[in-house]
């Protein structure tokens, strides 16, 4: 099996390959269009001279080798952009694995330091674990795979399902690059369904609309028979003149509605060609798992057409009231068939019939969307597994777990294991030994595991929960909070969900950090023996060697942990593997020497 560089690498070398091949037959095309145009002026110029029809027949044929050469231009011009795309997405891949994911998006606006856990876990943001995985393609798919997230244990019911969608999309790169192509270089936003819906859920109907089916193929074709019988000289000009006048007033008469639709959505005609190449990709793809495929029938409805040509007409539509802008071709195509009027008929159709299906198939793309940057985690990641979920009491149980974001040659893996309620790990240690990372490692892995994700283990396995951390607590001037309150804040934001019959696993670093050293050790055990009244679990990672002494009091709650370092003369070592017990070396006065800071 070839590694996810090589995969990557491979495809480069055959976008490249075609790009070249299209290149060289991209390369005479404008010397043709050049001499087609040239071949015309001339066959023009000797028409004047010689009035043959030969020449105007030639000059025709040149012509039309002009546009169709012009096609082939832009066509040839079109496929070599979009090669681009997919060799810049290859490249891309083969930068995050290396280490540099800086070009995705990282999803800061979701930064939310209030919520239970994806601050401390460094969830969203520059170097975060969002940036890593985001592939998302559109704004929906993003937020979907924000609130996968953000809300990962909604999820609880449907992870093996997840699991399996996740891995066959991961199995079909075609697909996934296919969809990150479509908006490479297009953005999208949200206001490209917010915009949409507003106008599909308006109420306000097409005045008249019954009359104007009727009048808008009797009118012209009255039009047309006028002007036929004036040019054979059997009524007066002025008969077709009335009617053509007429069908300008009908349209000028719309023309608010016209301006009203047209400032509403036809902006959006880029991207909502977009869309429906998107949704047609979704229709033409085969799926074979349970959850990929309801995905996918929801797509379907009473509508004989697919919603990607669906939204294809839509904007068609669109580019032909963009196209009717132009003054001459507005007054010929309206003064002649009441063109707008066709089109606002036909939108207003189009609105009627899909304005209930359009949410559903935006919503189907945006978790569709979502996936494909957990199924291109999974690739660029073949190592790690996909965990089992158990039932009943909490249960944790991971061999060698790492956190995704730490390169894996430098990653050094830990086993943790709770079995049931009221465990608490006490994890000790020195500065910079890994304590901290660890909580995150575990926190981490049980989002991505709980969103339908593989994770960063061995083997791993662990029952659905709620994760509430206090990791990073931050005070701020602004509310007039001091560190040490917001501290409190947080623990009794943890003990009022806990009231509430919710069941957690907590993650502490340094309980009560913001307080004196006598206070913070008597608020941590207090703490703790309150926190033995419901049914949680808790890992809390902490400088304090004394809380380690509770396994004496709690043999059957508390479980001592530690990150053990080593220092001899001017070299502290440390190897970052968690241990049983509690740490027997601290090393705060060694970094303080270490920087120049004289102590006693």
């Amino acid at each position: 099996m070839l590694s996810p560089v090589t995969e990557y690498q491979q495809r480069i070398d055959s976008y490249s390959l075609r790009q070249d091949r299209l290149r060289r037959k991209l390369k005479p095309v404008p010397w043709i269009r050049l001499a087609m145009f040239l071949l015309i002026i001339f066959l023009v110029i000797m028409f004047t001279s010689i009035p043959e029809p030969l020449y105007i027949f030639a000059a025709l044929s040149a012509f039309a080798g002009f546009i169709i050469a012009g096609v082939i231009d832009a066509r040839l011009k079109q496929m070599i952009q979009k090669l681009e795309a997919l060799v810049s997405i290859n490249r891309q891949e083969i930068d995050a694995l290396k280490g540099d994911y800086s070009v995705f998006d990282p999803g800061s606006e979701f930064i939310d330091h209030q919520h239970p856990y994806t601050h401390d876990l460094d969830i969203f943001g520059i170097g975060s674990l969002f940036q890593y995985i985001n592939r998302t393609s559109t704004i929906f798919g993003k937020i979907r795979l924000a609130g996968y997230f953000q809300s990962a244990f909604i999820f609880r019911d449907q992870i093996r399902e997840r699991q399996q969608a996740v891995e066959e999309i991961k199995r079909l790169p075609d697909f996934r690059q296919t969809l990150q192509k479509i908006f490479y270089s297009g953005t999208t936003s949200e206001s490209d369904l917010s915009e949409l819906s507003t106008w599909l859920k308006d109420e306000k109907k097409l005045s008249g609309i019954r009359f104007l089916k009727i009048a808008v193929y009797i009118i012209p074709s009255v039009t047309f028979i006028f002007l036929g019988l004036s040019i054979a000289g059997l009524i007066p000009y002025r008969f077709p003149v009335f009617l053509i006048i007429l069908q300008l007033l009908f349209t000028f008469a719309y023309g608010r509605h016209t301006q009203s639709v047209h400032q509403t959505i036809t902006s959006k005609f880029n991207i909502l060609e977009r869309y429906a190449q998107a949704l047609t990709l979704l229709e033409e793809t085969p799926f074979s798992s349970d959850y990929a495929k309801s995905l996918k029938s929801r797509l379907n409805s009473e509508n004989t057409e697919t919603p990607g040509r669906v939204i294809k007409r839509l904007a068609n539509l669109l580019n032909w009231m963009d196209s009717n802008l132009n003054l001459i071709a507005s007054v010929f195509l309206n003064g002649l068939l009441m063109f707008n009027i066709h089109l606002l008929i036909a939108v207003e159709k189009w609105r009627i019939r899909n304005r209930d299906l359009v949410p559903t198939w935006f919503d189907v793309l945006a978790e569709y969307d979502a996936l494909s940057s957990l199924a291109t985690f999974a690739f660029n990641n073949p190592e790690f597994i996909y965990p089992e979920t158990r039932s009943g009491d909490f249960h944790l149980n991971a061999r060698e777990i790492g956190h995704p974001l730490i390169r894996k040659e430098e990653c050094v893996k830990n086993d943790i294991e709770i079995r049931g309620w009221n465990q608490f790990c006490i994890i000790t240690g020195a500065n910079m030994s890994g304590k901290s990372t660890f909580l995150r490692t575990v926190g981490v892995n049980l989002l991505l595991a709980m969103i339908g994700a593989p994770v960063f283990a061995k083997k791993m396995h662990f029952t659905p929960i709620e994760i509430y951390s206090s990791i990073r607590t931050n005070d701020s001037l602004v509310k007039r909070e001091s560190y040490f309150y917001a501290e409190l804040k947080r623990l009794k934001e943890i003990i009022d969900e806990l009231e509430k019959g919710k069941q957690l696993l907590i993650l502490l670093d340094e309980i009560l950090k913001g307080t004196n050293s006598k206070d913070k050790q008597t608020g941590s055990i207090a703490l703790i023996k309150q926190l033995m009244k419901y049914r949680l679990a808790g890992m809390f990672a902490t400088h304090d060697l004394l809380l380690g002494e509770l396994v004496d009091h709690y043999p059957e709650n508390i479980i001592n942990l530690c990150f053990e370092i080593s220092i001899e003369g001017d070299r502290m070592e440390i190897d970052y593997k968690l241990q049983q017990g509690v740490c027997k070396n601290l090393n705060a006065s060694f970094l303080m020497k270490n920087m120049g800071i004289i102590i006693g």
